[in-house]
């Protein structure tokens, strides 16, 4: 994806959440345990704080930022607060070119790392919020998931990895994933500090097909694996879902 369509899904994304009818704030949210549509909202607006505090204080600032979602209001009106929190997101991120130097949580970065990111951010828990209304969810845009299983690949699940050990039986077996709907396909090798991606086809201990949307919410544990087409030794694919724990 491009900075503009990260943009362009953090405000698609972002108005869909804020669009939310407020009789449902108080309903369970599936995919979150623990969580009610109300605390999403809440999550996902102090997740755009978050990272317009790290770009507001540039790329050499040493802080560890906390979100300060102190103000919220109480009933409907959480919603708007949810609105003004993505514009003042956007309007950050606007005023940085994508290679223009930032930190994040990660270390040194650019702003393209944001806009990447909070654009998956928005995009997986304006699923999680829609799955819990009456009418369900819709799917993830498929642009905006396959780069959601780029950066899962690149970044997400090598931190997990490394954060939450992997287990010496799924040390290099190799998972192949392709969207039938986009095209892309990624091969990766797991190792015990990460995950090596492959930039040619190889043997694969287990493969899986199906749209982008599909394969994104199994990587980030939103649906069951069998919502996708799975050839191969299950148990690779779901001993790696047990270390893909945020």
């Amino acid at each position: 994806m491009t900075p503009a369509l990260w943009l362009e899904s953090i405000a698609d994304d972002g108005a869909r959440i804020a669009a939310i009818d407020p009789s449902h704030l108080d309903d369970e949210v599936p995919s979150c345990p623990g969580w009610t549509v109300r605390h999403g909202i809440i999550h996902t607006g102090g997740a755009h704080r978050w990272a317009t505090m790290f770009l507001q204080a540039g790329p050499d600032s040493k802080e560890r930022f906390v979100p300060d979602v102190s103000d919220v209001p109480d009933g409907d009106a959480v919603l708007r607060w949810y609105a003004g929190t993505v514009a003042d997101l956007l309007a950050e991120l606007r005023r940085h070119d994508p290679d223009q130097p930032a930190r994040a949580f990660i270390g040194r970065t650019v702003a393209a790392f944001w806009m990447r990111r909070m654009a998956q951010e928005v995009s997986i828990h304006r699923w999680d919020l829609q799955n819990a209304l009456p009418d369900g969810a819709e799917p993830l845009t498929a642009r905006t998931a396959a780069d959601g299983i780029t950066e899962l690949t690149q970044m997400q699940i090598p931190r997990l990895i490394e954060r939450n050990g992997l287990p010496d039986s799924l040390v290099g077996r190799v998972i192949t994933i392709t969207a039938t709907d986009t095209g892309d396909r990624w091969t990766v090798r797991l190792r015990g500090d990460g995950i090596e991606v492959l930039s040619e086809p190889a043997p694969a201990d287990v493969v899986l097909s199906g749209t982008a949307s599909d394969l994104d919410l199994v990587l980030w544990r939103r649906t069951e694996p069998g919502t996708v087409d799975l050839q191969g030794e299950r148990e690779v694919l779901d001993g790696l879902l047990r270390v893909v724990v945020i």
